[in-house]
């Protein structure tokens, strides 16, 4: 599903990208703390209270650089984002009320100077952080806030209290600003967000185009019914198996294999129960050869099988037996058990010979040679009494 703006995904990119910014943040929030305490240093608030103040902001400041330690350390995930997106929204609130508040440590006495820098300085490290953190809203609305109208209440209650004319200026220049702040953060913050949904939606778009990349790969590369390669991923397995013995002056060994009377199995029971059959047979290929072989589907009822590391010659001679002992055995397959007695032949490289069509024709001669030996009546079909509920059924008569 394409990603969207309200898409969880989303939202758990929004909160990393916050945790991201945030991190290493520090040195803005002590910088403007210091600004704020020159600025009440010179309105004449106390040393004491003014490092009372101080005490506490960084106070406050440790208990941020400590929530981000833990969360570096736990990670974010899709099921606590939410959580540690207000929690960290509640840590940046309690820092931008020491700055929204510090205007009430001015002396109670007319300083409209002091208490224009305090909006200069306050003003711009709310619209600084703002942009800084659009990514969430949730994060720049509560730094707008909670470090604005503490001092715009402090400009009304001193406007009640000295009747001076600045301050309800200041106060009208702060609440004008912080509309326009907002809006343009918003329109920032909405950017961001569609830009984060968009890049989701190319990953979707990208994995989807992967997978379906992948999907026809397997279709052309595999046998639909059995699983097993396909006559074209055999050709490219077998040269390139030739190759790397040619290279490493290795032996490589092929096995071609022919299902003897699989047609009458066929005929008398329906391409259902033949179809079994083939799957039964490529299952029990890939039971006997060794992981590193590559069983393949020619086509029909002919199968063939690379045999990489052959040690000696001769050895291909006892792994033709062995998938011909495996597939000698009846084929449960329902109601019916079938037997198609297999014929195999090998070839081996380079005794051989040198190249893939020279090692199949001499693996196609021998299978071929063995087959024509071999009595058809051994080969014939068994039908077993059916169960209550045959998973294939003989209907003829």
């Amino acid at each position: 599903m394409p990603a969207k703006p309200t898409d969880p995904r989303v939202l758990l990119a929004q909160v990393q990208m916050l945790f991201g910014l945030a991190r290493g943040n520090m040195s803005s929030m002590l910088a403007g703390a210091i600004v704020v305490g020159l600025v009440l240093w010179s309105g004449g608030t106390p040393l004491a209270t003014i490092g009372i103040w101080g005490l506490m902001f960084l106070l406050a400041c440790s208990l941020v650089i400590w929530f981000e330690h833990q969360v570096q350390g736990t990670g974010i995930t899709a099921d606590n984002c939410r959580r540690l997106l207000r929690e960290r929204v509640a840590l940046a609130s309690m820092v931008s009320l020491f700055y929204g508040a510090a205007g009430f440590l001015l002396p109670d006495k007319p300083t409209p100077l002091e208490d224009t820098f305090l909006f200069i300085t306050l003003s711009t490290m709310v619209t600084v952080g703002s942009l800084a953190f659009s990514v969430m809203p949730l994060m720049y609305q509560s730094l707008n806030i909670w470090g604005m109208l503490p001092l715009m209440a402090h400009y009304a209650h001193r406007h009640l209290q000295h009747a001076e004319p600045i301050y309800l200026v200041l106060l009208a220049v702060a609440a004008i600003w912080q509309l326009v702040v907002m809006g343009k953060t918003r329109r920032v913050s909405d950017t961001s967000i569609n830009a984060i949904a968009l890049t989701l939606r190319l990953h979707d778009e990208v994995d989807e185009h992967k997978r379906t990349k992948e999907a026809m790969q397997e279709m052309a590369l595999h046998d639909a019914l059995t699983g097993l390669g396909n006559r074209r991923y055999f050709d490219d397995v077998f040269a390139h198996t030739i190759s790397n013995a040619a290279r490493d002056l290795g032996r490589v060994g092929v096995l071609a294999i022919d299902l003897n009377q699989f047609k009458p199995v066929n005929d008398r029971f329906g391409h259902a129960v033949g179809d079994a059959l083939l799957k039964s047979v490529a299952q029990r290929l890939r039971d006997c050869t060794r992981a590193g072989d590559f069983c393949a589907r020619m086509g029909g009822d002919e199968f063939a099988v690379v045999v990489n590391n052959l040690n000696e010659p001769e050895a291909i001679v006892g792994i033709a037996d062995k998938v011909r002992d495996a597939l000698r055995a009846p084929h449960a397959l329902g109601a019916i058990r079938a037997q198609s007695i297999a014929s195999v032949g090998w070839a081996v490289y380079p005794e051989d010979g040198l190249d893939m069509a020279r090692l199949m024709h001499v693996a196609d001669e021998r299978m071929y040679r063995e087959k024509y030996r071999r009595p058809a009546a051994s080969a014939a079909p068994v039908q077993l009494p059916a169960p209550a509920r045959p998973e294939f059924e003989d209907t003829r008569a």
